[in-house]
């Protein structure tokens, strides 16, 4: 991963924007700027997940630019703040008699993942992407939605992730992840309502527009330019295209969300309802999971769904059949 990348910080720990305002501390979520965060840090919990554990150790650099102390490696962790493996969030499991990866892990292999990152059920969590492009934070929102999935509601992501934290002018702690006492998190029934299944996205599709599809995949694979391994060239019929990048702006070099309004007219432009139901899907859930995250809980809407196998679920179908119902091509 490239943590090079330039930050002005300012004079002071000033705050960064929140994309919807400050939120209390007992409900914190979707978004919390950074000064919130430092002046909560003791009563959170923080889970950062900015890629391998030799950048989360390892001390960010500054440089001095026109008179001006900048970040030029974003790196190290939020103090106390307890590293998250990528890797391990999702896992290879069987569905409807296929082997699909990166999907969500069954309910008590995922209870057993959170416990050993410290959190307890009762516990604000806060979620810290490294915060230099949209894909960083859709690793934020894919976990951010696997704790909602399973029950935990209490919980934010850091605007701007660690770039907006050392921007603001506050430290980051160095060295590998101490070891911590399990924490006693236990996941609830599943919240089906905010999953799609491949049924359920078949079913979609053949509606012909009664649900909305939103592609958060960049515009070449939409289009079927370039697929991803093991994925079907295209996109489904009828979806709609919302590339993950348009969801952030940069801040410096920080990359921060949107006002929920700027979210509402980008939807209405591209024919979207954005109080109408949708399905978010992408090549493996990754990327969908922003998507999801902006409509569901910026926008607020309450049903929007995300398709965790996606299209690297989808195209093991076409061979039995889709294709000649609903073709994962070009349209």
């Amino acid at each position: 991963m490239n943590f090079k990348r330039f930050l002005v910080v300012p004079a002071g720990a000033a705050a960064l924007a929140v994309a919807q305002g400050a939120w209390a501390l007992d409900a914190p979520g979707p978004v919390v700027d950074a000064q919130w965060l430092n002046d909560n840090l003791e009563e959170v919990t923080v889970l950062q997940i900015t890629g391998s554990e030799k950048a989360f150790a390892m001390a960010p650099k500054y440089e001095t630019v026109d008179g001006k102390k900048v970040v030029s490696v974003v790196a190290g962790h939020v103090p106390g703040a307890q590293f998250v493996d990528w890797g391990s969030v999702r896992v290879k499991r069987m569905e409807n008699g296929k082997e699909v990866g990166k999907l969500i892990p069954e309910k008590a292999d995922f209870e057993t993942f959170v416990r050993a990152l410290g959190v307890d059920s009762d516990d604000t969590v806060v979620i810290v992407p490294l915060g230099l492009s949209g894909s960083d934070f859709t690793k934020a929102t894919r976990l951010y939605w696997q704790m909602k999935y399973y029950g935990h509601d209490d919980m934010a992501i850091l605007d701007g992730g660690l770039a907006s934290w050392l921007a603001a002018g506050f430290d980051a702690e160095t060295g590998k992840p101490g070891k911590v006492d399990a924490g006693d998190w236990k996941a609830s029934d599943q919240r089906d309502e905010i999953l799609a299944t491949y049924a359920e996205v078949r079913e979609a599709v053949d509606s012909d527009g009664d649900v909305q599809l939103l592609d958060a995949r960049p515009v070449n694979q939409y289009l079927g330019v370039f697929s991803k391994s093991k994925t079907v060239p295209g996109h489904l019929k009828g979806a709609f295209n919302v590339p993950t990048e348009a969801l952030v702006r940069a801040d410096g070099a920080a990359a921060n969300f949107l006002p929920e309004a700027s979210y509402r007219s980008i939807m209405q432009f591209k024919g979207i309802d954005p109080d109408g139901e949708i399905i978010t899907y992408c090549n493996s859930g990754n990327l969908a999971s922003g998507l999801w995250f902006v409509a569901s809980e910026i926008v607020g809407n309450d049903d929007v769904q995300l398709y965790d196998g996606s299209m690297k679920e989808y195209g093991m179908y076409v061979d039995e059949g889709a294709s000649s119902v609903n073709p994962a091509q070009i349209y």
